[in-house]
């Protein structure tokens, strides 16, 4: 007689814990600790794979066992390289063993893997448990071994289908809960994290608490910052000198010492590359009047070389604008002169004249100069 692949009692266990961790408060990924050990899992991530025309544009990650610095590579740029994401879309919810998804030939010869797998130590053997998918998002947890641990073998993938419905249902209840424990620091988080403009907060002993995805990749570039455990860095002395003393400014802020003088926190820093330079604001971070909460600095990242593409759509919306003056308004938020808008557009110089005056009539700017100021502060 062939032994059974599970063990009933096993299965019965790890999901009555998994089920009931969750529902005492603890978060979905601790909670997976024991099942991602019983796997003899490297880590273990929880992904929110976000598409467009079926490619993955982006990602949000959660995992243990893995940097937060490789789950941010990974969520803001590696996912749209990757095989298994793209395929895992295709899929139905369940256990997907990564070879199933992908074959192992295809996937050691993909880009994702020689240029930033393999280099990161990420994992290499995966089980997937596929909880949801779209044509927009798919929600998954992935189990990882590395390259040079032994793949999962079937009594792996049984033991995960086993208990994919407690897997499942612990998925939606955490899902539910996180949404009722919410409160306005997270929501904040995330609405730094979705800004254009780098972000990095700093506690008051100067130390790197957060960075958003916007100034990782502006770090990234190596071309004039860096982020380091005190946050942003540079190389001229003179200027780091200039940066130390506006972080120095906002925190003094925040301890209520002095009152932040604009130009106190406000430097550029330029770039080897030749771009445009960055512009460094440092601005105080205050807790809630009488609440012992975060006191630190913001310091906020502008990418002079950032070209502003505004939707048309939007500007049509917000402001009652014609398809054509619309245009024109995305146009020179983007750089481009009236009158190369006009040769692009196949009008006359006269007509873009005429545009250019019923979107200052419609915004209520007076000036070419005012209307360019109100585009920039509008979202790209």
């Amino acid at each position: 007689m062939v032994a059974p692949l599970v063990d009933t009692a096993e299965v019965t266990h790890l999901g009555l814990d998994l089920f009931r961790s969750v529902l005492d408060g603890q978060k979905l990924l601790p909670a997976l600790a024991p099942l991602a050990a019983r796997l003899r899992a490297s880590s273990h991530m929880l992904h929110l794979v976000r598409y467009r025309d079926g490619r993955p544009t982006g990602s949000r990650s959660e995992g243990l066992g893995n940097s937060a610095e490789m789950r941010a590579a990974y969520a803001d740029h590696w996912v749209r390289f990757c095989p298994r994401a793209r395929a895992v879309r295709a899929a139905n919810p369940g256990v997907h063993h990564g070879s199933d998804l992908v074959p192992v030939a295809t996937w050691r010869a993909s880009r994702f893997w020689a240029e930033w797998g393999r280099p990161s130590g990420a994992g290499f053997h995966t089980l997937t448990v596929l909880f949801r998918t779209g044509s927009d998002s798919t929600d998954s947890l992935a189990f990882h071994r590395r390259e040079d641990e032994a793949p999962f073998s079937a009594a792996d993938h049984a033991l995960l289908q086993s208990v994919f419905g407690d897997l499942r249902r612990a998925f939606e209840a955490d899902t539910r809960l996180a949404a009722a424990r919410e409160g306005p620091e997270e929501a904040a988080r995330r609405g730094l994290e979705a800004m254009a403009d780098g972000i990095a907060l700093l506690d008051a002993d100067r130390g790197l608490v957060f960075a958003n995805p916007a100034l990782r990749r502006m770090a990234a570039q190596n071309d004039g910052i860096r982020l380091g455990a005190d946050g942003v860095e540079v190389q001229d002395p003179a200027l780091r000198l200039a940066l130390s003393r506006a972080v120095t400014a906002a925190l003094a802020a925040a301890a209520g010492k002095v009152g932040l003088l604009e130009t106190a926190g406000t430097l550029a820093i330029p770039r080897p590359s030749g771009r445009a330079h960055y512009l460094l604001r440092a601005l105080p971070v205050l807790p809630q009047p009488g609440s012992a909460g975060f006191r630190g600095a913001m310091l906020q990242v502008v990418d002079g070389a950032r070209t502003l593409r505004i939707n048309p759509a939007l500007l049509a919306r917000m402001f009652g604008l014609t398809p054509a003056e619309a245009a024109l308004a995305g146009a020179l938020a983007a750089g481009r002169s009236l009158a190369e808008h006009a040769a692009r557009r196949g009008v006359s110089v006269e007509t873009a004249r005429s545009h250019m005056a019923a979107i200052r009539r419609k915004t209520g700017c007076r000036r070419q100069a005012d209307l360019a100021a109100l585009l920039a502060r509008l979202p790209g």
